[in-house]
């Protein structure tokens, strides 16, 4: 036998030692469609391969059509469109809850109802932000480790950004494969509690804060005479370049307080944390963070005065 032959058997019996996903999402939106987007993403089959998984299918709902046909589109040999969301579960083991809050409960009624469910082979993870892990169980009748509740955000299309998943997937009752599936795809943090995972979704709601300081960067070397398109290129590449600094190590909890004391003594940097301390930048931070936890628990809207 040759040896080219011999390298695709092997390969072949590679493949069928490999866990089948069979992924379906009902609702189709931005975060359904990152993720739906780094599963099918051939440059990322090498990562599932090394966790032991391997794509088959990705079902999806025709909601927000533009985004479920450009999928298709995309990824035409393991994208399937279906017009309801019970066709999709049926087609699917591994089940993305993709709604609007005010939708979910009609949704799960619905499919309860029509018996959709298989307790043997079905996993459902919510991305509604207002999911209860308990509630989903009781209107699904889903095995207690067959139901999650996850928050990631769109650069998971990219293995970028870090998955929170809730209740741990690897603890010894706990899922066979979906934390792996999630690191093979950037990354997760498994939150015991939802009341922990409550507090870490408040930083993923600074994503707009975050743009909006780098705008102002940008805004302010335009008023000092930078062309707009060096000033933007300017401030995005110096960003990327310090949080790719504070990536490193980062399960170091230590890694943040060690980049801060890497500043020169007297030198700029430092003196630009120290007046915005001064100006109270970081207790208007920690204010604005309370306050989105707040409207994540359902205690008030999130305002401020």
């Amino acid at each position: 036998m040759s040896s080219a032959k011999k390298q695709k058997l092997n390969d072949d019996d590679d493949k069928e030692s490999l866990h089948e996903i069979r992924a379906g999402f009902i609702g189709c939106g931005t975060i359904a469609s990152a993720i739906a987007t780094s599963l099918a993403k051939p440059e990322h089959e090498e990562y599932l391969s090394e966790a032991g998984l391997s794509l088959s299918t990705i079902s999806v709902t025709k909601r927000s059509a533009s985004k479920s046909s450009k999928l298709k589109e995309d990824f035409p040999h393991v994208v399937s469109v279906y017009e309801s969301a019970e066709e999709v579960v049926r087609n699917s083991d591994l089940v993305f809850l993709c709604l609007l809050p005010q939708q979910v409960d009609e949704m799960l009624s619905e499919l309860k109802e029509k018996g959709t469910w298989n307790n043997d082979r079905h996993t459902l993870v919510s991305l509604v932000s207002t999911s209860k892990v308990e509630d989903l169980i009781a209107k699904t009748s889903l095995p207690t480790n067959r139901v999650f509740k996850m928050i990631c955000l769109p650069p998971v299309s990219n293995r970028e950004g870090c998955a929170l998943l809730t209740p741990p997937a690897s603890s010894e009752n706990g899922h066979p494969y979906l934390k792996k599936m999630f690191d093979a795809l950037g990354g997760v943090v498994e939150c015991p509690t939802d009341e922990i995972m409550s507090s870490m979704m408040v930083p993923t709601g600074l994503m707009g804060t975050m743009y909006g300081i780098m705008k102002n960067n940008r805004d302010w070397l335009i008023n000092k005479g930078v062309s707009p398109s060096d000033a933007s290129y300017f401030v995005a590449r110096s960003y990327l370049s310090m949080v790719q600094d504070a990536e490193r190590d980062c399960r170091d909890p230590k890694r943040f307080d060690d980049l801060i004391e890497e500043q020169t003594p007297g030198g700029l940097n430092e003196q630009a944390l120290k007046n915005q301390e001064k100006q109270g930048v970081f207790d208007a931070y920690d204010k604005s963070m309370d306050a989105v936890l707040s409207r994540i628990q359902g205690k008030s809207d999130g305002s401020l005065p």
